[in-house]
């Protein structure tokens, strides 16, 4: 896997979030507004309408990134990143190694260290999840990823540190949705009660 060709996408998507303004109010809830993707196979909630960047990513040709963000308010950004490989294309099984690699990558790029992180369900399958603060500037950095087939998705949430930033990134991670099935081997099974 090329992680350097990897950090200049998370870098991008980076450089295309807002500049972050004053702390909202804790009690204050977003208006969320559910986006649908036909094209990316997904659906998310978002708390304003998303825009969408896509561009080959250097290096890695034919790896195309679709970025979806919206902001809330000045303070906040959420985007669903999308790394789209060639058919037949996609790695194989990320969850462990790349996927934290990806997280890694993306705290470096974004000047923040990693909190806490490991494996996530996320829309039924199996995925990672990572936190990360940035001391400096105190941003709060929530980044959880997902596979399905040939491409890998990043739904981020970054904003001021406050109370109500987790509740909202979990909101956002919990709203996305893929609209087809993904395959077997990567969905998350229950296991049957014994008894």
């Amino acid at each position: 896997m090329h992680i350097y060709a990897l950090k200049a996408a998370f870098l991008a998507v980076m450089l295309a979030a807002p500049a972050i303004g004053q702390d909202r109010n804790d009690d204050a809830q977003p208006v969320w507004n559910e986006f649908t993707s036909k094209e990316q196979n997904f659906t998310a909630a978002f708390p304003s309408a998303p825009k969408l960047e896509s561009g080959s990513i250097s290096g890695l040709n034919p790896l195309t990134r679709h970025s979806f963000s919206a902001n809330d308010g000045d303070e906040t950004v959420y985007s669903v990143v999308v790394l789209e490989y060639p058919q037949g294309k996609g790695p194989k099984s990320p969850q462990g190694g790349l996927f934290a690699e990806m997280a890694a990558a993306y705290a470096g790029d974004s000047g923040s260290r990693l909190r806490k992180k490991g494996e996530q369900t996320i829309a039924g399958v199996e995925g990672y999840e990572a936190t990360a603060d940035d001391e400096k500037s105190k941003l709060q950095h929530w980044i959880g990823l997902v596979q399905d087939g040939d491409r890998i998705y990043m739904l981020i949430s970054a904003g001021p540190q406050r109370r109500s930033a987790a509740k909202d990134a979990e909101y956002f991670r919990d709203s996305f949705h893929f609209l087809r099935e993904v395959p077997d081997a990567n969905r998350v099974h229950a296991v049957p009660d014994p008894y």
